[in-house]
């Protein structure tokens, strides 16, 4: 069969049974994300095995099934960009640094502890550790979308966090290839640079590490401040005249070409992962009146075609086969791996004066790991550090942890708080006064004012949305229609 059919057979099975899961679990009230993550594990290696049928030989078709799972991965992270409360990230970015930082130290020698109590040397522990250390923003992201709660004070903390959290992990990946005797585990410019430096000046050979986490950071500041400044200064008028062309839906096209761009930067002149250049992208989109013109239109083409692909890809691309025998090491990780998060970001937040339950909500959307997590991995393999048996047990764990974070995250908002109370009932005044605002305004001009004519008022909709939500607080009833 042609490469071509076999990717069409290939969306042809995956699609609708990510959407028929997801609509199942939906329905049960759990997270559909899961549906999508374990439709993945059952057509995975561990079970039917689904890309290694005879029927897709060759390679060709799962290579580019690959390529647009990275690609979801993208769009849904831009799509989280635009979805972010900036006024609530502002003033959430102390308390998102501290969550981070915290949300890095206890994984990572926690991690590389037990490891070494195992029996791991300490090289593969330190390795092992670092592979715990940055969060996978995607999961988390998904899961508070579907959720609804991508307004909420957590969700900023839980994102910011974990987009340092990203940049946290590249340094703690520079520390442990600096450690190692492999040349070739460097990308991006930061490591090409430092290799370059090492190589004609004889100072910097001398202190490897210390060259290479300055440039890093250099790269790092350099294009948050570039991509984040030419974002806020062009964007805007690209997408007015993006609007001036002929073509059918020029301007979202253009803008995922945009998307990439800036993911391409990241990846290679930023030193951080490409999602997190989607996100920065999103994130100013955030603050556009013009996001409108391709909000809809990335829905479509992200939650219908490529989103779903990138959490099916997850169960795919995992072989169990390799964890016979070592079970006990599994599950140990697994545990820190939770432990580590909830703990670590949970305390942070609550140092920074959060309350109790929103301080397990943020740990509990800190646990998934990602790109980062899998990048290290990779490094230890190629190296020799990680056994085969070694790269199986952090590819589960990645897994688990990526499956059990919506189940978490949503128990978490399960929990009842003064502090939800307070932005309900804030919420609430807030449109209680707009339609006091309207009604004293329609008095003024009059019952011939054309603007007095009998519609729906917005305000009052919205103070009386805000009125229904507080029932699940205090039981109370909610303003009549």
């Amino acid at each position: 069969m042609q490469p071509a059919l076999q990717l069409a057979l290939l969306l042809a099975i995956l699609l609708p049974s990510c959407k028929i899961a997801a609509s199942l679990f939906s329905r049960l009230g759990i997270p559909p994300i899961l549906g999508e993550l374990l439709v993945g594990v059952v057509l995975g290696p561990g079970a039917i095995n689904l890309l290694h049928l005879h029927l897709f030989g060759g390679g060709e078709a799962t290579g580019a099934l690959m390529l647009l799972a990275q690609l979801g991965g993208l769009v849904l992270m831009f799509v989280a960009g635009i979805e972010t409360d900036i006024d609530r990230m502002r003033e959430a970015s102390v308390t998102a640094f501290l969550v981070a930082l915290s949300g890095v130290i206890w994984p990572f020698f926690l991690g590389a502890a037990v490891a070494h109590i195992l029996g791991l040397s300490w090289q593969t522990a330190f390795f092992l550790g670092g592979a715990l250390t940055a969060t996978s923003v995607s999961i988390s992201a998904r899961t508070l979308m579907d959720a609804g709660k991508m307004s909420s004070p957590e969700s900023t903390i839980i994102l910011g966090a974990a987009v340092i959290d990203d940049v946290m992990g590249l340094f703690v990946l520079a520390f442990l290839a600096a450690g190692s005797t492999t040349k070739g585990a460097s990308f991006g410019l930061a490591p090409m640079a430092s290799a370059w430096l090492q190589q004609r000046f004889p100072s910097a050979g001398n202190h490897p590490l210390l060259v290479l986490m300055t440039l890093i950071s250099v790269c790092v500041l350099g294009f948050f401040l570039v991509g984040y400044g030419a974002a806020q200064r062009w964007l805007d008028p690209l997408v007015l005249q993006l609007r001036k062309l002929s073509a059918n839906e020029a301007v979202p096209s253009c803008v995922l070409a945009l998307v990439l761009i800036y993911a391409i930067s990241a990846e290679w002149l930023g030193s951080v992962a490409g999602i997190t250049g989607a996100y920065l992208l999103g994130y100013v989109f955030a603050g556009s009146e013009l996001k409108a013109d391709v909000e809809r239109s990335f829905y479509a083409i992200g939650h219908g075609l490529l989103i779903p692909l990138f959490f099916v890809s997850i169960g795919l691309s995992s072989d169990y086969r390799a964890l016979s025998g070592h079970w006990t090491l599994l599950l140990t990780i697994f545990v820190v791996a939770i432990i580590s998060k909830l703990m670590g970001c949970g305390l942070a937040a609550l140092g920074s004066g959060m309350s109790w339950v929103r301080s397990i909500r943020i740990g509990c959307g800190m646990i998934s790991r990602g790109e980062v997590g899998l990048i290290v991995t990779a490094m230890g393999a190629s190296t020799g550090i990680f056994g085969r048996s070694d790269v199986a047990v952090m590819v589960a764990v990645v897994l688990l942890t990526t499956l059990v974070t919506p189940l978490l995250l949503r128990a978490a908002f399960e929990l009842k708080d003064e502090d939800d109370f307070e932005d309900a009932n804030s919420k609430l005044q807030q449109g209680l006064a707009l339609t006091s605002s309207e009604s004293a305004r329609r008095a003024d001009v009059g019952p011939d004012d054309p603007a007095d004519e009998p519609t729906e008022d917005a305000s009052y909709r919205i103070g009386l949305q805000h009125s229904r939500n507080l029932t699940i607080f205090s039981g109370t009833k909610p303003i009549s229609e």
